[in-house]
């Protein structure tokens, strides 16, 4: 169970990986670029080279990129929609540049226009990035939601669905689940039988093997709050115990964990990285 965290990029992509590194990580994400613009620009060979050596001597497995959060990829008008698909393929071909494993994208939201028109529109969008030769070194994981607002993919249905129909043009797909995202949805993890019922669900409709990434984050909302607010592990609303259950479960021991907690500190990367590694291997189960 490789563990990591979000790193910053700040003074070159390569220092990321020595952040990654200086914290005794297995596993690392990043953004490729600012995730709050949408001015795009190549990334230098000569950088992406540094990457890749850096990335290769530090044994990191895996190392996804987070896409920006301007990219709506069911965007209801065609304006944002073409160019947030433009965006898309530009940082799924950064990712691959890169030696990347995953990139982690959110779906968007469709506003009132609805699921079934959503599914169209993302289908739509990952069999443009298919036709372009894109997708075959890097795999695009799709990540669950909280569910506010209109926005699509806190259902693991609507998930699975996705997944399924980008097999039919040949992109790589997968499952990157957020276990603050899916608590807030409405997917419990707190008691044995919650653990049992969500890794049923996840094979049911995605596939136990489309599984590919944990982002491991605590909830500073309720159950099925649809609030998207991140706490550091064991201090929010799912608590110790049921990350002791998530980490022990032996379904879920080589799925990969990338911890997206609150960096108000220098000091929080490492406090929560020790808190999943004490828990790791703790047989903690507790009653439904």
């Amino acid at each position: 169970m490789p563990l990591g965290v979000h790193t910053s990029i700040a003074g070159g992509l390569w220092r990321s990986v020595e952040r990654a590194v200086g914290l005794g990580c297995d596993a690392m994400q990043i953004f490729g670029r600012n995730p709050r613009a949408w001015a795009w620009s190549p990334v230098p060979e000569a950088d992406a080279a540094l990457f890749r050596e850096k990335r290769e001597e530090a044994l990191l497995w895996p190392v996804a990129i987070h896409t920006t959060y301007l990219i709506n990829l069911c965007a209801p008008d065609d304006v944002n929609f073409d160019k947030s698909v433009f965006l898309f393929k530009k940082e799924l071909g950064t990712a691959e540049r890169l030696g990347a494993d995953y990139l982690v994208t959110h779906l968007g939201s469709p506003g009132e226009m609805g699921g079934d028109f959503a599914l169209k529109r993302i289908l739509a969008a990952l069999k443009e990035t298919a036709a372009e030769g894109l997708g075959k070194k890097t795999r695009v994981l799709l990540e669950n939601t909280a569910g506010g607002g209109a926005r699509i993919g806190s259902s693991l249905p609507d998930i699975g669905r996705i997944i399924e129909g980008a097999s039919a043009f040949g992109l790589k797909t997968g499952l990157c689940y957020d276990t603050c995202h899916g608590f807030a949805a409405g997917y419990d993890i707190r008691t044995p039988g919650d653990i049992e019922s969500l890794i049923k669900a996840v094979n049911k409709e995605i596939g136990l093997k489309n599984l590919r990434l944990i982002h491991l984050n605590d909830s500073k909302g309720l159950l099925n709050s649809h609030l998207d607010r991140h706490e550091h592990i064991g201090k929010g609303k799912i608590g110790l115990e049921g990350f002791s259950l998530l980490l022990n479960h032996p379904k879920l021991a080589k799925v990969p964990l990338i911890l997206e907690t609150p960096k108000k500190t220098e000091g929080d990367d490492p406090m929560n990285l020790s808190t999943v590694k004490k828990l790791k291997g703790e047989s903690r189960f507790f009653k439904p």
